[in-house]
């Protein structure tokens, strides 16, 4: 057996011959894998692990507190530095050759070891996290560091949107529902906020699985969960088909399909950003969208289905297609860091990563006012500007195709000129224009224009806010941040429009007090963001 080899400056590295390392290499207990994919990974041995450091890398204490991009992104830059100046490959006896990431030959005897192979696993910081070698994952102080960027990853995006589609849509366009069971008389006495309880139950339904997502899939698996999200959601339309009270809708087509689509909009959409770094916003922005262009596209269908075969066969029908829908993008939600069986039932910790607290109060306050728009407008352009029930449904349609669009478009401005500086004026602007047009619109011409701006920019939570989350929590923590910062927003979907509502009332049925309520929500939501964003650089002109 061959003695370990030498770099000039005294590092060690193992050949296919050498058993072991004589010296530490100095990038923090890496494990490095050959060139050869048929190679196992080699691993330091324990003894070698700690206690030896080279004197120009003198060892950092391993930090107990949560990974956040605002407190240690220049720590991993640091480290990664470190790993890519450490990346020595070994091409003969004698020779030696530095590379930064590239493989170079020169008929050497020996093997390479290359930079984007390594890998370090560091199960403190890696929330539940282990790699899926399978997909040649790089961690390094519990973090991806290396993205396809595409690929099979748009095969997830599309899967995402397909979600999207399906657990968004149904609830989007309740409406249509609502008005059958209005015209038909199909419940003697219930009043129209009655019956729209069951749209709020849906919509609020969806954000209560999502604390539970997580100690779902350590329990059961990522794939188990995903597949139990569809087969309730499916189940909640088809059962809803045999109604007869109002209560039954609330427990099925609300509660039932609610949940479900929660349990597979949270895999889905944590799945999505382990595929993409430089394009995470364009690809979200895709994969949200599917809830825009679902509201835009099932609305009609419905009112077709309703006309054609009646309402229970319709619930029966658009029941059977989230199953099929879901069903046929259901390996495209490949994770690829996969959870471990071990862990909190709750990870609490993460609240204490910098910045956390800012993003839950984000979330609690600007879904408040987010919904009243659309739940309005068609009342108040029938109302206040005397237009009719078909050019007030055409202003949603308007609103839901800007909307959809709009979140392609601030997916691809938030990858450019940064995700915070984006929410922040998403944020702003959807709240300015309620206070700046809508409270003005005399005319349907003006109102138009509102919904075409409140459109552009009312998308930018929906789409930007899990990228947000991301570069504050870290992509391992993803799955479980979001689900508990949606948790939040299951006060505001439930609550905000009746809260508007009653202002109207209380004002004798002007609109102005809900337009301010409206519009000022996510205007105070839009200055917590801000503070994020200065958190993670204090730059008013950097991209961040």
């Amino acid at each position: 057996m061959s003695s370990p080899t030498t770099t000039p400056s005294g590092e060690a590295i193992v050949t296919e011959d050498n058993s072991r390392l004589s010296a530490y290499i100095p990038v923090s207990t890496l494990a490095m894998t050959f060139e050869n994919p048929s190679s196992t990974s080699l691993t330091l041995p324990a003894d070698l692990e700690t206690p030896h450091h080279h004197p120009h890398h003198p060892a950092r204490p391993r930090s107990t507190r949560a990974p956040s991009v605002i407190s240690e992104k220049q720590e991993l830059d640091d480290t990664l530095s470190n790993a890519t100046r450490s990346n020595v490959t070994h091409v003969g006896e004698d020779e030696y050759e530095e590379h930064d990431g590239k493989s170079v030959k020169n008929g050497g005897r020996g093997s390479k070891i290359e930079s984007s192979a390594i890998t370090h696993k560091t199960e403190e910081n890696l929330e539940d996290g282990v790699l899926d070698n399978s997909d040649n994952a790089s961690i390094i102080d519990g973090r991806i560091v290396n993205y396809p960027e595409g690929g099979f990853g748009w095969l997830v995006v599309l899967a995402s949107f397909v979600v999207n589609f399906w657990a968004f849509a149904p609830n989007i366009t309740f409406g249509v529902y609502q008005a059958y069971f209005l015209q038909d008389g199909t419940f003697p006495g219930a009043l129209p906020t009655d019956i729209s309880w069951v749209g709020s139950i849906g919509t609020a339904a969806m954000f209560i699985p999502g604390p539970f997502v997580a100690p779902l899939t350590r329990l059961l698996g990522l794939k188990a969960v995903v597949a139990i999200g569809i087969l309730l959601c499916s189940l909640g339309l088809i059962l809803a088909s045999f109604f007869t009270q109002l209560w039954h809708l609330y427990l099925t087509q609300g509660f039932l399909f609610g949940v479900g689509g929660g349990l597979v909009f949270f895999s889905s959409i944590s799945v999505t950003a382990q595929y993409f770094e430089k394009r995470r916003g364009l690809a979200n922005g895709i994969a949200v969208a599917g809830s825009g262009v679902g509201g835009l596209s099932l609305a009609p269908l419905t009112r077709y289905l309703i006309a054609q075969v009646g309402i229970r066969w319709c619930q029966r029908i658009i029941g059977f297609a989230v199953l099929g829908c879901m069903s046929a993008v259901f390996a495209f939600i490949r994770p690829r860091v996969q959870v471990a069986k071990k862990g909190p039932i709750f990870d609490m910790s993460i609240m204490r990563v910098p910045g956390f607290m800012y993003l839950m109060a984000t979330a609690f306050i600007v879904t408040f006012g987010y919904m009243v728009p659309v739940f309005l407008i068609p009342t108040y352009s029938n109302v206040e500007l005397g237009q009719t029930p078909a050019t007030s449904a055409n202003l949603i349609s308007i609103f839901s195709g800007i909307n959809a669009a709009s979140r392609i478009i601030l997916g691809v401005a938030a990858d450019k000129l940064g995700r915070t500086n984006t929410l922040f004026t998403c944020c702003f602007l959807a709240g300015a224009s309620c206070l700046a047009i809508w409270s003005v619109a005399s005319n349907i011409e003006i109102l138009t224009g509102f919904m075409v701006v409140y459109g552009l920019f009312g998308g930018g939570f929906i789409s930007i806010f899990p990228v947000v989350v991301a570069q504050v929590v870290g992509i391992e923590r993803l799955s479980a941040a979001l689900g508990i910062l949606y948790f939040g927003n299951v006060v505001g979907n439930l609550l905000g429009a009746p809260i508007a509502t009653a202002i109207m009332h209380a004002q004798g049925g002007k609109y102005i007090g809900a337009i301010i309520f409206a519009g000022m929500s996510p205007v105070i939501a839009a200055f917590f963001v801000l503070v994020i964003r200065f958190r993670i650089n204090k730059n008013i002109l950097a991209i961040a």
